[in-house]
């Protein structure tokens, strides 16, 4: 029975390959070639040429080889890779109004993440989501939650001080209760733990599951309706699960904001949610469903997103300062200089700290969190370069590619601050990887405030083996599609002389 079910997918698939050939001809008159990238086999094309572990190195590999720009297909779906900042300019920013749309997928339907308006189809929707998301997330706007940042950093600086080795898990759990508290409100540390696992866990498995090719039903959109217990189908049994945490997620917060804004209790800081729910409607206005709905996505997306990029970052920030000790050194000299030793540094302070302002773009850069970015996909077809971008190919920007191209950035595989800054300011004509992330304002903000935090108080020092020797140190990543995250490791931390009284 599913040798026959194989085979009849097989035929609808040459079927369909067969006459999108046709509408392509009639497509592309003028006969332009697809974009290069290596040769397919019939109907799968190039399925089992799609890099798995570490893609953003894989498609590295492949632009090497075929050029800055590549394109496959994955059982007819085409995937184009942008692996240069040339290729992501021309068409994500100066052709923006064809290529600002996201590849459909039956798997965000599938397991309810449709929610996010960083997957949804460009249109009315997209938009609504859209304006009310960055309204927060604006330079001005972000400074509200600035109060978040400060009490949670020096709460932070205080568990490093008492328990040394726990400060990746700290560090992460820092970023999380932050936009916990950003965009709900909720000051309950155990509450927000579990809350951060959630995010975490969604992140991770919708980027397994959108890897293109990993799931038949991607393709073959029919099969959503095969029975659960059909050979084959164990598809559906890991998307009731996703679904299931993805509704924890998104709705309890959101309804226990709501019900804290009823009673009057909206935490001593402004948020997202009680700030969203304030310009509700009355609950008999025609209009209410539609607008709350909007409010709960646009609160569970400042969480989601930023829990989990914003904490990978930091950890990466941890192996660094680990890792280079004259770069801690000289940023620990620039704030005892600027900031002194009275007091801890303020966001405000980054203006006078231009090497420690470097040294958080040149994380950024160095460790690309989101490496192929969000994908988009083109509205239309379109010729660029000699070459036809037939519609709706699923568009990967290569982040990872253009913070490390060797044609920007020299050495792009060292860790050097000073290529961010000339004349003693920082350079704003040298690319970073602020355009790869959600809530940048807020995410650069709290990023700066730890870095300068900890370089205030602390100094960390890769470990010792058996014999007292410096024990060499690798940063090692899970293996996802989406996101980029270091693996915990170990590293020594000390409190600097005459630092303590800054915890207090």
């Amino acid at each position: 029975m599913w040798a026959s079910f194989i085979a009849l997918s097989l035929g609808i698939a040459f079927a369909l390959f067969a006459r999108r050939i046709v509408v392509r001809r009639k497509r592309n008159p003028r006969g332009l070639p697809l974009p290069p990238g290596p040769k397919g086999l019939p109907l799968l094309g190039n399925v089992f040429q799609l890099p798995q572990a570490k893609p953003w190195e894989g498609y590295q590999k492949l632009c090497k080889e075929y050029g800055d720009m590549i394109y496959l297909t994955a059982l007819g779906n085409g995937v184009l890779v942008l692996g240069s900042h040339r290729r992501a300019v021309d068409l994500l920013d100066k052709r923006s109004a064809n290529y600002s749309d996201r590849p459909a997928s039956i798997i965000f339907e599938m397991t309810g993440m449709g929610w996010s308006f960083a997957l949804m189809r460009y249109g009315t929707r997209w938009r609504q989501h859209s304006r009310a998301f960055h309204k927060y997330f604006t330079p001005t706007a972000v400074q509200q939650f600035h109060p978040i940042m400060y009490e949670e950093t020096k709460a932070y600086l205080r568990k490093v001080s008492s328990h040394p080795n726990d400060i990746i898990k700290d560090t992460e759990l820092l970023f999380g209760t932050e936009i916990i508290r950003v965009a709900y409100g909720f000051d309950d540390h155990r509450q927000n733990e579990t809350l951060i696992d959630n995010a975490m866990t969604v992140i991770t498995r919708i980027g397994d599951a959108t890897l293109p090719g990993r799931y038949l039903v991607d393709i073959f959109p029919a099969l959503r309706h095969v029975p659960s217990w059909f050979p084959g189908a164990g598809f559906k049994k890991d998307f009731e699960e996703l679904s299931r945490i993805i509704i924890k997620t998104l709705f309890p917060p959101f309804e226990g904001a709501k019900s804290n804004f009823r009673q009057g209790g909206n935490g001593r800081h402004p948020s997202i949610a009680a700030d969203l729910i304030s310009s509700l409607p009355e609950e008999s206005d025609p209009n209410y469903a539609a607008l709350e709905t909007v409010a709960r996505n646009v609160s569970g997306l400042a969480f989601v997103a930023g829990a989990e990029t914003t904490g990978n970052s930091g950890v990466a920030l941890l192996y660094i300062l680990a890792n280079y000790p004259e770069v801690q050194a000289k940023a620990q000299a620039e704030i005892d200089a600027v900031v002194g030793s009275g007091r801890l540094p303020l966001i405000t302070d980054r203006e006078n700290l231009p090497y420690v302002h470097a040294f958080v773009k040149e994380v950024g850069r160095w460790y690309t969190v989101l490496p192929l970015g969000v994908p988009h996909c083109n509205s239309e077809d379109d010729e660029y370069d000699g070459y036809f971008i037939p519609k709706g190919t699923i568009i990967f920007q290569s982040n990872w590619a253009t913070m490390h191209d060797p044609d920007v950035f020299e050495n792009p595989f060292e860790f050097i601050p000073e290529r961010y800054i000339k004349d003693g300011k920082i350079d704003p004509s040298v690319p970073d990887a602020s355009r790869a992330a959600f809530g940048y304002g807020r995410r650069n903000d709290a990023l700066f405030l730890l870095a300068a935090s900890l370089l205030a108080t602390h100094t960390l020092k890769a470990p010792k083996d058996e014999n007292g020797n410096v024990a060499p140190m690798k940063i090692s990543e899970s293996q996802n599609q989406l996101v980029s995250k270091p693996l915990p490791f170990k590293c020594e931390v000390t409190l600097r002389p005459g630092r303590k009284h800054l915890l207090e």
